[in-house]
This record gives structure tokens, sequence and C-alpha cells, in this order.
């Protein structure tokens, strides 16, 4: 689906149009990050796909990484807005529930450290893990809330539950042709939906969290 800007191919001049042109673009690579390949993807994709010109992208993203961090960011906000907005998070119940209620982030996270492996500088890498840090850290504040761990403990189980969405997440939305396949007997016993997945886990990881003695 092509996401047309009015006035697309002419150069945004105020802030107001730069930063409206730039959340145009990020809509139309978030759509562009969940549905093709990283690696197949390009940024001539993303300008077709926003109706610019590729030189009226370069503008605002030089690379492909830089792009998708852009989008990730964006994403981890809206959810630890929406975590931070609502009721104490229980675990595992409403942590499953916050998660699958933003499928753009957990597909995002999925392919994270495979998005990210070239392409960024040192500083760029440094400036985006401290970014992470800081999103996770609020989450980690809302798991202290409910749980009464430390901080230590806490941040570890956040770390488990981000290792568990991106396994659950890659097993239950295998590539079209292995989907297909697996419609058929005897393969059907692959099937598997996201959020009952991510629930076992996230209750499993929650087991043993609370089981454990604190830092």
């Amino acid at each position: 689906m092509k996401h047309r800007l009015c006035g697309g191919r002419q150069r945004a001049r105020s802030d107001a149009e730069k930063f409206a042109r730039e959340q145009h673009i990020l809509d139309a690579a978030a759509e562009l990050f969940v549905t093709k390949r990283f690696h197949e993807l390009t940024l001539a994709d993303v300008a077709s796909a926003s109706g610019l010109t590729k030189a009226a992208l370069y503008r605002y993203f030089r690379s492909k990484e830089l792009l998708f961090i852009a989008v990730y960011k964006r994403a981890f906000i809206e959810l630890t807005e929406h975590a931070r907005s609502g009721a104490p998070v229980r675990l595992p119940e409403e942590m499953t529930t916050l998660l699958v209620s933003h499928p753009l982030f957990c597909g995002l996270t999925a392919i994270l450290h495979v998005a990210l492996e070239t392409g960024l500088t040192e500083q760029e890498a440094r400036e985006f893990k401290l970014f992470l840090l800081e999103q996770s850290q609020l989450l980690v504040n809302l798991i202290r809330e409910t749980t009464g761990k430390g901080p230590q403990a806490c941040f570890h189980f956040l770390m488990q539950c981000q290792q568990a969405l991106i396994g659950c997440w890659h097993m239950t939305h295998p590539p079209e042709a292995a989907r297909k396949a697996m419609q058929q007997e005897p393969l059907t016993i692959f099937q598997m939906a996201f959020e009952p997945t991510l629930s076992a886990h996230l209750n499993a990881l929650t087991q043993a969290f609370r089981q454990e003695g604190d830092d």
C-alpha cells in the first residue's frame, strides 16, 4: 500500500512540514519492515511507498538502518507510554496483553539484531543503545512496582521477556512457503499462534522470577 502525501515531491520547508513528512516516511517504512525481508528492502522501496523521490528520502534518512531505528524508537515510545498510562503491569497477564497490543513493536524487535548488524557507526550504535536502556528502565520501574523485586532482577527478567518475544514471533510468523506447507497434515502440528505461545513463555518466566531471590 502506497502512502501518498500531498505535495510529496516538493521540499518541505517549515518545521511542521518537515515533521509531517518524516512521520509519513515512518508510517510507510513501518509497514514495509514487517511485510518484507529486511535484507531485501531498499530505501528506493520506501521512497516509492511514500510517494517521494529517492533524493527526497535521503534528506531525512541516509541509510536503511537509521530509518529502522527511527521507526523502532517511535514504536517503543508508544509501548512505554501505553504501559505507564494504565494500571500496574501485573505479571504475566498484563505484560502479555501489553506486548500483543503492539504488534509493530513485536515484529520490529524480532528483527532488531538482524537489522542493526551493520550500517551504524560506533556513536550511532551507542546512542541507540542508550535509548533502549532509557525505555527499558521505564518498564523495569513498572515491574518493580508490581513485584517489589530489585532493579537488577527486574532488568534481567525484562531481557528474558524480550528473548521470549523474539523466539515466539519467529516461530509463529514463518516465511510464506513454510506457512503454506504447515497448513496440510502432518505438518499442522507446527502451527502456533503468537498470543498463547508468548503467554505460555511469559507465564513460565514469571513463575521462575517469583521464586528467585532478590538481587
